[in-house]
């Protein structure tokens, strides 16, 4: 993902080191942490998470406190040298390999998978990322994408571990996950908004300051919803709207979903909620982008197929860098070479899917295939009733 969210020992390192599982909201506040965990259903069998990720809190908070007086300063001085670039698009829509692209970038700014975890902990690497590079696993389950501490993040995680305003709750509490997309993602109260936006900004400081990048890069599907609060934070952003065939992300995005919430939430739902959510969220990200995006102004935004730029990426990156005026090209296309050249071993998943998801995804994201000049791909293996 799409997202992060490995902040558990991987299978392999259960058996060697019996490490027990800590939720990723233990690189938050004391008071962010019970704000999250109020007035929520928490089964049993998690209070040892709840637990141990307090413990990982309490002995951070010195940590955080002195990461405050340490950067306040810095952040009130900031100034950005040019606007940020957000990448938008629906998990599994290939927003996670156009990032990763886009960071090999020498003037590229970012949030690491350390501070996507941490934020308030850059000062303490020394602690924090040796404690996390042994909990978390060589490559995500989901996908088997590579992982390491300071390979480039969304931020959504870290977003909820500085305030409660985060749409990545519905992790840890899934069935409130179509009031959190209300609450932190069209912003239904404006004080909230505000609040989000001032906390945003400093989290792309801070990203700044870590990676010595002076072009913040930062991607994240949540933001498919929110560019309404985007434009008015960084009125000269620019973005990148990657999308792909909805039959492929939904098949992506619930092997996903399905092998991920195991590892995050406090209380369990079925497999046939996790669907609903995965078919209702899509419904309202797309179609909240399309009414959002004539927000950017023009010269602004760029949207691609996931399939052309896949099949040719040098070509696409040289575009962006000409219609969006970003000018390190000349820097940036060997270091994009070396890194495409590195994926080419990559495998990807295959999916086969049931003809009863395969009409409800047509009858349900008809609209997105329709809109995005889609057809059911050839090579889909579609298993009969």
């Amino acid at each position: 993902m799409a997202g992060l969210c490995y902040f558990r020992p991987s299978n392999k390192c259960m058996a060697e080191f019996k490490l027990p599982p800590i939720s990723t909201l233990a690189g938050s506040s004391l008071r962010n942490y019970f704000k999250v965990l109020s007035g929520n259903k928490i089964e049993s069998r998690f209070y040892l998470k709840v637990f141990l990720s307090l413990l990982i809190i309490l002995i951070g908070t010195p940590f955080r406190w002195i990461e405050s007086l340490k950067f306040n300063q810095k952040i009130k001085k900031f100034e950005f040298e040019e606007p940020p670039l957000f990448i938008l698009g629906h998990w599994r829509s290939g927003t996670t390999f156009l990032h990763n692209v886009l960071c090999q970038d020498p003037v590229a700014g970012y949030l690491t998978t350390y501070n996507s975890l941490f934020p308030h902990y850059l000062g303490s690497k020394w602690l924090f990322e040796t404690f996390m590079s042994v909990t978390m696993p060589d490559k995500r389950p989901a996908d088997n994408v590579k992982l390491d501490t300071r390979y480039p993040q969304e931020e959504e995680f870290s977003i909820g571990n500085v305030h409660p305003y985060s749409y990545y709750n519905f992790w840890y509490f899934p069935d409130r996950y179509k009031e959190y997309y209300d609450c932190y993602v069209r912003f239904k109260d404006k004080k909230v908004k505000e609040v989000w936006k001032e906390k945003y900004r400093r989290h792309i400081i801070k990203s700044l300051l870590d990676t010595n990048g002076r072009r913040a890069i930062f991607k994240n599907p949540v933001l498919t919803g929110r560019v309404h609060a985007l434009t008015e934070l960084f009125p000269n952003a620019n973005f990148i709207h990657i999308y792909r065939n909805p039959v492929v992300v939904f098949l992506s995005t619930r092997k996903f979903f399905r092998e991920l919430f195991p590892t995050l939430w406090f209380h369990e739902i079925s497999n046939d909620e996790i669907d609903e959510m995965i078919f209702t969220t899509f419904i309202k990200m797309v179609n909240d982008f399309e009414e959002q995006k004539k927000l950017i102004p023009e010269g602004q935004l760029i949207e691609i197929k996931f399939e052309q730029f896949e099949e040719s990426p040098k070509e696409h990156l040289s575009d962006i860098y000409s219609q969006l005026k970003l000018d390190s090209w000349e820097l940036a296309a060997p270091q994009f070479e070396k890194y495409i050249s590195a994926q080419k071993s990559y495998k990807k998943n295959n999916y086969k899917i049931s003809q009863k998801d395969l009409d409800r995804v047509l009858h349900e994201w008809g609209f997105a295939m329709k809109l995005w000049n889609y057809e059911v791909p050839e090579n889909l293996d579609v298993i009969s009733p």
